[in-house]
This record gives C-alpha cells, sequence and structure tokens, in this order.
C-alpha cells in the first residue's frame, strides 16, 4: 500500500513541500507568537481606562484589577503548559495543539470584546493564557524538531521577535485606535490578527507528517546534525565544567571511558543518575546523602525524564533566568501604563507610544540570536542581565512630570528592552542545547516523543508563573512605596537571576566548536 493511501486519500495535500518547508513552520510560529503578544498586550494601554469608563470600577481600584488580570494570565499558562506539552506527545503532532490553541485565543478575544465586569475580564485572560500555552510548549518544540541545531539561536531570536513584536505594536495601535474609535474596533483588530493566525497553523504540515506521503524521500538532515552534534558535544563537554560524564565518573560508575552512551543498560542508566552529578562544578557535591538514594530510585523509576530533566542545573538555570526575564517584562506591564498615566498625564494614546521604547528592541531579535550562536549563551545572557539591571538602576531618577524626564524614561526603557531581548534568546536556546544532549544520552528515558516538549513546557511554566508573581509583586510595591523602591526591587531580582547564570550556563567553547567542526566536515 502507498504512502498517500494509507495517510492522506487520493493524493499527498496541496503544496506539501511549502507548507512542510522551514520557512513556512517558521513563520507560521512567528505569527503565532507575534499574535500571542499582540492579544495580550492590546489591551493593557486599554484597560486602565475602560475599567472606570466601561465597567465602572474606582480609580483606585484599577491597580488590583491590572494585576488580577495579569496573574490570572500567569496561572494559566502555568498550567496549560505541561497539559499542552503532554497532549503534543501523545497525539504525535504539535499541530493540535497549536490549532486548539489559536481557536481558544479568538473566543477569549470575543468575550473581552462584550464583557463589561471584571470578573468576565479576568476569565477572558484565563482564557488567554491556556491559548498561549499552546504557542509555547509546541511551537517552540517544533521550530527544534525542524531546523538545524547550527541555527536555532538565530530561529529562536526569530520567534521570540515576533512575540515582542506583538508587544510593541498592540499597545501602539489598540492605544490609537481607542483614543479614534473606542472600545469594540479594537478587538476587532485583534480577531482579525488571530483569524490569519488560525489559517497558517491550520494549513502547516509538519516535517514528520509530511514523511509519510514520502517515505522514500531523504533523510532528515536536521536530525541527522542534531545527533551528530549532540555525539561531538557530549565528547568535548565531559571534561568540562559545566560538561557531562568524564571519564573519571565513568569509571566510577562501573563503566569503561570508552563504552558509549548508547550501551548502558536500563539499570546502570538509573544508577549513573542517582550517584553521579551529570553537570559537576566547583559549586556542586557529586555524592548525594545515603538517605537521598531511596527517594531518587523512586522517582528514576516512575518519572525518569522528568527526574532528568529537574536534575540538570544547567537546564534549571535557563528555567530561572527566563523567570527573571519575564518578571521584570510583566512587572512592566502592571505599572507602566498607570505610573505615565499618573505622572505624566497620559492618555491611552501616548501610554501606547511609551510602550514602543520597551519593545523595539525586540525587532532585532534575530541578531540577538546569532550573537548567542557566535560568543555563546553565557557571555551574551549575562550582558543582558546588566544592562537590564543599569536602566533599572537608573530608572529610579524618573519622578516627575517635564519634557526632560520624559525623554530620560523612553531612553531607558529602549536599553531595558535591549537587556531583556539579550537574555531571552541565548538561554531559551541554551536549553534546547541542554535538551538535546540528555536526550542523547538518555533515548529510552524520553521516548520517541523526544525531550523537546517537556523542555519548554518548563519555559512556558516559568513564563506564566512570572507573569503572575511579576505584576502582583510590583503593583503591590508601586501602591503601598513608589516608582524608584519597585524599580529597586527589579535590580535585586535581575542580579540574582545573572548568579547561576554564570555558574552554571553554557559557553561557546563546547556548543559552537561542534558546530564549525560539522560544518567544515
Amino acid at each position: 500500500m502507498t504512502a498517500w493511501k494509507q495517510f492522506g486519500g487520493a493524493r499527498p495535500p496541496v503544496l506539501l513541500k511549502v507548507r512542510s518547508s522551514q520557512w513556512f513552520i517558521g513563520i507560521t510560529v512567528f505569527v503565532a507568537a507575534f499574535n500571542d503578544g499582540f492579544g495580550y498586550g492590546a489591551v493593557v494601554p486599554v484597560l486602565p481606562f475602560s475599567l472606570v469608563e466601561r465597567s465602572g470600577e474606582r480609580e483606585e481600584d484599577v491597580q488590583f484589577w491590572l494585576s488580577s488580570l495579569l496573574v490570572a494570565f500567569g496561572l494559566a499558562l502555568t498550567i496549560s503548559a505541561p497539559f499542552t506539552a503532554w497532549v503534543g506527545d501523545r497525539l504525535g503532532s504539535r499541530k493540535i495543539p497549536l490549532v486548539s490553541g489559536s481557536v481558544l485565543a479568538i473566543l477569549a478575544t470575543i468575550l473581552f470584546c462584550v464583557a463589561q465586569a471584571p470578573s468576565l475580564l479576568v476569565c477572558a485572560r484565563i482564557f488567554q493564557g491556556f491559548s498561549n500555552g499552546a504557542v509555547y510548549s509546541a511551537g517552540l518544540p517544533l521550530i527544534a524538531d525542524t531546523v538545524k541545531p547550527s541555527e536555532v539561536g538565530s530561529w529562536m531570536g526569530f520567534v521570540f521577535s515576533g512575540m515582542t513584536g506583538g508587544f510593541l505594536l498592540s499597545p501602539f495601535l489598540a492605544g490609537i485606535v481607542y483614543a479614534q474609535a473606542g472600545y469594540f474596533p479594537v478587538f476587532t483588530l485583534v480577531i482579525a490578527a488571530l483569524v490569519v493566525d488560525l489559517f497558517l497553523r491550520a494549513a502547516m504540515i509538519e516535517k514528520r507528517c509530511a514523511a509519510r506521503w514520502d517515505k522514500a524521500g531523504p533523510p532528515d538532515d536536521n536530525a541527522h546534525e542534531r545527533s551528530q552534534v549532540s555525539t561531538r558535544v557530549r565528547q568535548k563537554d565531559g571534561a568540562t565544567k559545566g560538561g557531562h560524564f568524564s571519564d573519571h565518573n565513568r569509571e566510577q560508575a562501573g563503566q569503561s571511558p570508552d563504552t558509549e552512551s548508547g550501551a548502558h543498560s536500563p539499570l546502570l542508566q538509573t544508577s549513573l543518575w542517582q550517584n553521579i552529578d551529570p553537570h559537576p562544578d566547583f559549586m556542586s557535591n557529586n555524592q548525594p546523602l545515603a538517605g537521598s538514594q531511596s527517594s531518587e530510585t523512586w522517582r528514576m523509576k516512575y518519572f525518569p525524564s522528568t527526574t532528568i530533566i529537574v536534575q540538570s542545573k544547567r537546564l534549571m538555570t535557563a528555567v530561572f533566568g527566563i523567570f527573571v526575564y519575564m518578571t521584570i517584562v510583566a512587572s512592566f506591564d502592571g505599572t507602566l501604563a498607570q505610573f505615565v498615566k499618573r505622572t505624566f498625564n497620559f492618555e491611552s494614546s501616548g501610554v501606547g507610544l511609551i510602550f514602543l521604547a520597551l519593545t523595539t528592541p525586540a525587532l532585532f531579535g534575530t541578531a540577538f540570536g546569532t550573537l548567542s550562536d557566535r560568543y555563546g549563551p553565557r557571555k551574551v545572557a549575562l550582558a543582558g542581565f546588566a544592562i537590564t539591571a543599569l536602566g533599572l538602576g537608573l530608572s529610579v531618577l524618573i519622578t516627575h512630570n517635564s519634557k526632560a524626564q520624559i525623554i530620560g524614561l523612553s531612553i531607558l526603557l529602549v536599553l531595558i528592552g535591549i537587556g531583556v531581548n539579550l537574555i531571552l534568546t541565548p538561554l531559551s536556546a541554551d536549553m534546547f542545547y541542554e535538551a538535546d544532549v540528555l536526550e542523547e544520552e538518555n533515548p529510552d528515558a524520553f521516548g520517541k516523543a523526544g525531550s523537546y516538549a517537556q523542555v519548554y513546557s518548563l519555559l512556558c511554566a516559568a513564563l506564566g508563573f512570572a507573569t503572575a508573581v511579576g505584576p502582583a509583586w510590583t503593583g503591590f510595591m508601586y501602591e503601598k512605596t513608589n516608582w524608584g523602591v519597585t524599580m529597586l526591587t527589579l535590580v535585586l531580582i535581575c542580579l540574582l537571576g545573572s548568579v547561576p547564570v554564570f555558574v552554571y550556563t553554557g559557553g561557546r567553547q563546547n556548543r559552537a566548536i561542534a558546530l564549525e567542526e560539522d560544518g567544515q566536515s
């Protein structure tokens, strides 16, 4: 029986090669991420005014509802991420969660449009959070499945530039549309963008699905390169900080140095993960306490892939760094509109314009990803933390209404925007690199579905939890203290996030050398 009779009916889908191509899949995920940011950010300059004008809330209660809406969105995103990843793995398709998420986004926007009660607006944000979970826990693994390892940083930067590009345009456009045409046209604009997004998601065909109609076609070069690079990196990392098993560690585990990881028996693999720290470094103790061995055995027996992922310091460092990134970004979403409204007497259009300064650097996401590919995630991310902390620290000087203060705030927001994007892109790429190596060393633990969905569901959960925590904390601090104290707390969080990145995040020396050698071979 031919492949098209078994999987597709009379003939392969129309434009199969185009719809399953790397560029089409990349653009689809980019547009999905763009609409994630666009739908989320469109209401940011509108809500401070609509809560008073449409919902009848008192001015002093507006900050509470703004924070509550963001907390609801963040918690929904956190909860939906693991579930979406699980569904995608079980169904063997990233497309189904993506399409479902797009439909849910349209329904959430319609609810936003017609609702007046703040409680219904909270429900709309929850649906929006569930929808956006699909973009990260299904869309990012789809990118990782599709592109070459040597291009992961630039493609991740491209996707995240879409997300923050949505943040860039939506407050600006929504603020102007709300000021000129009113409340309903804002959501008409969002729904129109979501319909285009739904069409692309529905039209896309995953590479592994396209292979069903072309079983005799050429092998997946990206998968081959990914496997070769993982092997090279594992070999190079063996004797270095932040790497994986060295010959000495293998000898401790009863394995000869020249034994390949694929030859481990399941029992030996389990004992390795129980007794040998996969990321030896000067900050860790490779020998666990005797009392903890039984609990580790239980976790490895019932949750092997989760245990392997959580034990990776490098991976958990990336998750924490992305949590810090989103805490800072979401904090501005929760307080910046109120701050410029109170301090500079801005209307909705002015609030939208001020967000341009914060989000414009996202347009250079691909360039930030290229920097990560060239110089390594650690250096680029640390530079991002330093730039962000500087911008946040200087923001305490913005205290009153004047032209100089408005210009100064705009410049500082551009600086902060550059910093946070230098944090996000390299750390998300570093998650891919680490997931690739963990999967290569433990193929039985992750199964056919691989590790990408599980790993990027952690990224999504970090983004969601930070979206809940950031606005709640900074909203409270801003109301109880002032803008300056609120910014100083974000500086402290930023510095805290840079410490594990310095210790554990991967550098260029292993990954980039392996990529270059593969490119030359």
